[in-house]
């Protein structure tokens, strides 16, 4: 059995990353066709109003010392790229924005060919669940048709059809949260988006760029991929050949649309929105989470910019629109909310200071968890021995989690934090496990 790797991640938020092949069975084939991850919006907008400070601030650099007669500092590696006032202002206040609900289950794609794809791994043909899912209405869904519609509305230009495609949707496995029962979303499949895989980088952005005129909401997604999100011509779609897809809103600008649902967020309504901005033809997508949702690098960011603003960020501050220091404003309100759930109970006090925050690290647990199927399910298939398999596959999977937000603390010292609660989950998982089987009835 071969070992996940863990090696240095320069994604902000986490200082590793997963490389595959991972720890796997013989039964098991990876997925190479995944729904990519997005980034957390509050981050996501905050890195950009940072840059353009210090995009404002070279520049005023480089306006003095050309008056002085002076040389420039910019040069091949500093540079003014990703910092404009004028592209800010466009990204925040003019380009449309498509929210749906980020329906809190686990990623499930299915192929032309009627395969399903787990987040890591494809779902063996003879399955009838995955985590804890009849899958039986789920097979029964024809995503070709609509597949081939996507592919439509583009081969005119591109003259090619892709090598592989998949619809992906949430499997919503958890349902005691929010109103999915109630609203009849519990265990049912409903789509978010679709990846196609071209023969080319050249094919993939020719189709890319069709498609996006034809309203859809494109972006690359590695070298051959085109990740498809939500929005209105994409529901329309995938309604018209009876495929469950989520409802889409929407909005002139992403001020906009942060200020129409900040009381939605606030409201606890679900775990968060999912925004796809169109900007130059191309889709941005991004996750805004309520603030049950752990994400204390996003109240961090957020607290030190809203202070940056109320000091006038050495004059720079009153170069950005009114609209967008209210948009900070707005997503700094919603993380720092008060949750009405019901606390946590707090555990005895421990020994030591945690190096990461512990209820961090408990979220990118239950995140790792829905990456592959229920745990019970392994247990049945292999028992005791795999709680080894199990607990170094999830640790692999925290470690790499972008929203583990290891800050300065120890590396050894996250790595051991993460490793002792992984393991004490699945031991106590098995344990769980072990007493249903012998419980009567």
């Amino acid at each position: 059995t071969s070992k996940a790797t863990i090696q240095a991640n320069p994604v902000r938020g986490s200082r590793y990353t997963l490389t595959w092949p991972s720890i796997a069975t013989m039964a098991e084939e990876r997925n190479t066709l995944t729904w990519p991850s997005i980034e957390q919006l509050p981050r996501a907008v905050c890195s950009k109003i940072a840059r353009f400070f210090q995009v404002a601030e070279l520049a005023a650099t480089v306006i003095q010392r050309r008056r002085r007669g002076r040389p420039s500092p910019l040069d091949g590696k500093v540079t003014l790229k990703g910092g404009y006032r004028h592209s800010l202002h466009r990204l925040c206040t003019l380009c449309p924005v498509a929210a749906s609900e980020k329906l809190d289950g686990t990623n499930v794609g299915k192929l032309r060919c009627g395969t399903l794809l787990g987040r890591r791994l494809t779902i063996e043909q003879t399955a009838t669940s995955y985590q804890r899912c009849d899958l039986t209405s789920l097979r029964e869904v024809d995503v070709d048709a609509a597949i081939g519609e996507l592919v439509s509305l583009a081969t005119g230009e591109t003259g090619t059809e892709p090598v592989r495609a998949a619809i992906y949707g949430e499997l919503m496995c958890n349902v005691g949260l929010f109103n999915y029962k109630a609203n009849g979303l519990a265990k049912s499949w409903q789509a978010f988006g679709a990846v196609l895989e071209f023969a080319s980088e050249e094919v993939a952005a020719a189709y890319a760029t069709a498609a996006a005129a034809s309203g859809l909401a494109c972006t690359l997604s590695g070298d051959r991929a085109v990740r498809i999100g939500n929005n209105e011509a994409f529901g329309e779609v995938l309604r018209r050949h009876r495929v469950p897809v989520i409802a889409t809103v929407a909005f002139g600008s992403l001020c906009e649309a942060i200020s129409s649902q900040r009381a939605w967020m606030t409201g606890e309504h679900g775990e968060g929105l999912v925004l796809s901005i169109q900007k130059a033809g191309r889709s941005s997508a991004y996750k805004w989470k309520i603030s049950r949702e752990p994400q204390p690098a996003a109240v961090s960011e957020l607290t030190e910019l809203l202070e940056a603003f109320a000091n006038g960020a050495g004059g720079k501050a009153v170069l950005i629109d009114q609209s967008i220091h209210e948009m900070i404003g707005n997503l700094h309100a919603v993380s720092t909310h008060v949750d009405r759930a019901p606390a946590a109970t707090k555990q005895k006090k421990e020994a030591r200071q945690a190096a990461v925050d512990t209820e961090a690290v408990a979220q990118a647990i239950a995140s790792a968890l829905t990456k592959f199927d229920a745990l019970e399910v392994t247990f049945e298939a292999e028992g005791k021995q795999a709680l080894n398999k199990l607990a170094e596959r999830l640790c692999a999977e925290v470690l790499s989690d972008p929203d583990l937000a290891t800050g300065d603390a120890d590396e050894a010292a996250a790595r051991e934090q993460v490793k002792v609660s992984v393991k004490r989950h699945v031991g106590q998982a098995f344990g769980a496990w072990q007493k249903s089987r012998h419980t009567p009835g």
